[in-house]
């Protein structure tokens, strides 16, 4: 076995009686039973894909020549009511009631006219319960009935009849007449083509509910008729009488009714599974949708289909049983070795399997041992030499960023921070100040007590400046005994008390040499970002000659702009 200790592994030599290989073979000589599966898929499909096209030329034929019929007849009761609303009689007396001039008898023997003229072609056509004489804004003047009703005209009436287009409603069940019926309107004309009014009709739609039932095979369940909006208008269906509302809008147009040579399965307005296939009605925004029961439609592919299922249900079974038991004894073994790599996957590499028998798992789990030991031994190596880089990096970049001699920030890095400062203020706005500070009399310093005093005061001074100021500050050596220290969100003010802080605190600060006691003093130039500053080295030249002026003034003092 393969562990941390032993680097020379001796593996073990494959049975072939226990491959792998030889399993697979086994289990390949199972599967020449999936010729004849794919043959009895292919032949289902072929079979489906002719009924499907039979199905589709029915249900085509059928809506075609019904959607062909219904157009007939719908252009039939257009043309008979353009007729009607040409006559002289209409336009004449319609004219008279419109009149201002006329007197009230006339008027009323001009609606009587009229009256008798749309009851004589009630009685003569049946299929017009109703008609009625409309003024252009949609009032009802007179009616062949005996009261004068409300018509539904639709809502675009009056543009449908400026663009030439016929005006037809949404059919509708009017208790009154106790039947289903459609407003269609046409237009009433003067001799000199002014338009008067429109005459509008109650149709009947007895007639298509007729020709649906007529057109309607053994093989199509319903025709039915709807317009644009899913309003149902007429249907096959016997127990249809036209009362009874239908969700036809939602349940069709939402099931996305193909209106070309494409049957759809979806399900009907009678909740049954149903192959439909739509039409449109040339002249209308109407539709004849032909429906056919699924089970039904597809009942010899069903059959054909169930055998098929049940002879792959046997055959799988039987496919099953064998390839658990060749599969079980496969797939122990190799899940054991990947339950175990995931482990070492996740980081674990404290995994030692054991390794039994002589198959190419035998082996295969040998091999695996001896590479999770040497990942082992790899891992610390790796793991040791990382944290070894880690720490020489944070140690190069302390280095590349502080003064050797003092321990804060370096020139570089302090101007890095003096720009980034800069870039936000000219971005978001925030004030930030900037201070200059130098040693007063420090080459006296280094005269007097030598250059390794000069050095120890020089730290003194940046711990000092450094305990001064706030944690968001900066505190930088800027060369020899000068200082630099950036003030992020300090106004002037700010920064001159903070200033003033810091020259108090170096003149507490006691230095000793050789039991010589002395102080120092400090002169500090102080500059604040303005708005029109477009470079920080003009901050820094501000910061320069305030310092400038603190030394000339006598030094040990705060001189801010």
């Amino acid at each position: 076995m393969g562990t941390d200790g032993q680097q020379n592994t001796s593996f073990i030599q494959v049975s072939g009686l226990q491959s792998i290989k030889t399993k697979i073979i086994f289990f390949a000589l199972l599967a020449t039973i999936i010729p004849s599966l794919t043959l009895g898929a292919l032949s289902y499909a072929q079979n489906r894909k002719l009924l499907h096209n039979k199905i589709a030329n029915e249900l085509y034929n059928t809506t075609t020549q019904t959607a062909g019929e219904v157009d007939f007849w719908l252009k039939a009761r257009l043309y008979d009511l353009k007729v009607f609303s040409s006559s002289y009689i209409v336009s004449e007396n319609l004219q008279r009631i419109l009149g201002k001039q006329q007197d009230n008898i006339e008027r009323l023997v001009a609606l009587d006219r009229v009256k008798a003229y749309l009851q004589s072609v009630r009685q003569k056509f049946t299929d017009y319960r109703e008609l009625i004489l409309v003024n252009m804004i949609g009032e009802s003047l007179v009616s062949s009935g005996t009261e004068t009703p409300v018509v539904n005209l639709p809502d675009q009436w009056f543009q449908q009849l400026e663009e030439g287009k016929p005006v037809i409603g949404t059919p509708y069940w009017d208790p009154t007449l106790k039947r289903r019926v459609v407003v269609l309107a046409e237009e009433i004309k003067s001799p000199d083509n002014k338009r008067l009014g429109i005459l509008a009709t109650k149709t009947d739609l007895a007639s298509l509910v007729n020709i649906l039932r007529r057109k309607a095979s053994k093989s199509t369940d319903e025709i039915y008729l709807t317009d644009a909006r899913g309003t149902l208008i007429a249907t096959s269906a016997p127990d249809f009488d036209g009362s009874s509302r239908s969700d036809l809008a939602a349940k069709t147009l939402a099931a996305g009714v193909d209106f070309s040579r494409l049957p759809v399965e979806y399900d009907s307005h009678r909740d049954q599974k149903v192959v439909g296939l739509g039409a449109m009605v040339p002249s209308s925004d109407w539709a004849v949708v032909a429906e056919m029961e699924k089970s039904g439609a597809y009942a010899d592919i069903v059959r054909l289909g169930t055998w098929t299922v049940v002879l792959v249900c046997v055959l799988l079974m039987a496919m099953g049983l064998f390839a658990y038991l060749l599969g079980h004894s496969i797939v122990k073994p190799l899940q054991r070795l990947s339950g175990e790599a995931g482990k070492v996957a996740s980081g674990d590499l404290e995994v030692d399997l054991p390794v039994h028998g002589n198959s190419e798992v035998s082996y295969l789990t040998q091999v695996f041992n001896h590479m999770v030991a040497s990942l082992r031994r790899g891992r610390e190596e790796i793991s040791q030499a990382h944290e070894a880089l880690i720490e020489k990096n944070r140690e190069l970049h302390r280095l590349s960023i502080t003064d050797s001699l003092t321990g804060i920030f370096n020139r570089k890095h302090v101007m890095d921070l003096f720009d980034m400062e800069f870039i936000r203020t000219q971005r978001y706005g925030t004030p930030f100040s900037v201070l200059i500070a130098d040693l007063d009399h420090f080459k006296s310093v280094n005269d007097t007590y030598g250059h390794l005093a000069g050095d120890s005061v020089l730290r003194s001074i940046a711990k000092a400046m450094v305990e001064s100021v706030r944690a968001c500050d900066h505190v930088g050596r800027y060369g020899g005994e000068e200082f630099v220290v950036v003030l992020p969100n300090t106004a002037i003010d700010g920064a001159m008390d903070m200033a003033e802080r810091i020259r108090q605190t170096i003149r507490r600060v006691k230095f000793n040499n050789d039991g010589e006691e002395f102080s120092m003093t400090l002169s500090v130039g102080v500059a604040v970002c303005h708005d029109d500053d477009n470079s920080v080295e003009a901050i820094l030249k501000r910061a320069d000659d305030a310092l400038y002026r603190a030394k000339a003034n006598g030094r040990d003092q705060v001189i801010g702009p």
